[in-house]
């Protein structure tokens, strides 16, 4: 099985954090987004898995990173998606459904023997903003375990809220009989989650289906989602499942929902105050109130920190009050009183008492 990972979107619901770094090199919880989804499939695959990303916004970053920190764990591919165009220097692009077309490469045709072959050799496919809470083990043993052609993976969402999701409609046996992008009225509660499962055959299916639509595009066009492939896989009688995830999903494509995923990271694992020593953390007439994630050679001073704040490595913190909070790397905050906020890299602030503070890379204040 190949994994497929787009990744060359800008992130702009997550801007002024993204003008200096891929929406999944956010740190959350002492880790990038993008670390907390490779470390899950890392305990899943084996080292011969081909990884295939689908870099642009950043894309140097990302490469190298990788490279870095997953050759031994994966079999790396990149594929550079090209911009559509740009505004004030910044790409866009021509969505999920080109990104997920650009793999089409690393599948050859060829004719499936058996049914478990062509599972075998087919593809998963994973969103950069978003983790299930659930092992990727769960979901693969309901691909593998199921008589179809493929799995999606959803999640019940408010009805207030369905409209802004890609939605399915399912049969008595949860298979997928209708998908809709973002639906002005309501059709269903069941919003797709995530990552996807597919056969060799569906997922050649798939990308013939894409194509089809890519075929079409004008300089007018909307950006090519993958809503509509998906419902012609269904149309051509490939059995898509919904597999519904039992404990839910991370969203990290939004500011609040990242502060609940940073929130939900640390009641899995937080920092205490053994790894002080180990991680050269300096704690001076502070208080802590676990959980928290305090990065290497960080020092806080004079502060109440917690419950819920990630702070990055190499921050000072002095006179703070905070709380549910992220905080990332090489920041110093002084005298600052706060909760449900995030704050970039390389930030140096002080006197500020507000919640709720959104304050990009590199400000000065």
């Amino acid at each position: 099985m190949k994994i497929i990972g787009p990744i060359a979107g800008i992130g702009s619901r997550l801007r002024p954090f993204t003008l200096s770094k891929p929406k999944a090199f956010l740190t959350v919880a002492g880790k990038t987004v993008l670390d907390h989804i490779l470390l899950k499939f890392s305990n899943t695959f084996d080292s011969d898995t081909e990884l295939i990303l689908i870099v642009g916004y950043k894309k140097q970053r990302i490469i190298e990173y990788l490279k870095n920190h997953y050759s031994d764990k994966f079999k790396l591919t990149f594929i550079e998606q090209i911009p559509r165009g740009y505004i004030e220097g910044v790409p866009y692009y021509w969505g999920l459904g080109e990104a997920v077309y650009l793999a089409h490469t690393r599948f050859k045709e060829s004719k499936m023997k058996t049914v478990e072959q062509d599972k075998r050799e087919g593809s998963l496919i994973f969103l950069s903003d978003m983790i299930p809470i659930d092992e990727f083990s769960y979901l693969l043993y309901k691909y593998w375990e199921s008589d179809v052609d493929g799995i999606i993976t959803v999640m019940k969402v408010p009805k207030e809220e369905a409209s802004s999701y890609g939605v399915v409609v399912v049969d008595n046996n949860n298979l997928i009989k209708k998908l809709v992008e973002k639906p002005k009225d309501f059709v269903s509660d069941l919003a797709i989650a995530g990552p996807y499962s597919f056969s060799k055959s569906a997922t050649l299916a798939l990308f013939r289906n894409i194509k089809k639509y890519l075929d079409q595009r004008t300089p007018d066009s909307k950006e090519v989602y993958l809503t509509e492939s998906l419902q012609d896989l269904v149309d051509q009688g490939y059995k898509i499942a919904a597999v519904e995830l039992k404990q839910g999903i991370l969203d990290f494509g939004r500011p609040s929902e990242l502060l609940k995923g940073n929130r939900y990271l640390l009641q899995q694992k937080s920092v205490i105050s053994n790894d002080f020593h180990t991680l050269d953390i300096t704690i001076e007439r502070s208080y802590i109130k676990d959980p928290v994630y305090i990065g290497e050679h960080t020092k806080i001073i004079n502060s109440v920190i917690g419950p819920y704040v990630s702070i990055g490595n190499n921050s000072k913190i002095e006179n703070c009050i905070l709380k549910n909070s992220v905080i990332e790397e090489t920041t110093h905050l002084n005298n600052i009183i706060s909760q449900n906020s995030i704050i970039g890299s390389y930030v140096k602030i002080e006197n500020i008492s507000k919640n709720n503070l959104i304050i990009g890379d590199k400000s000065v204040y």
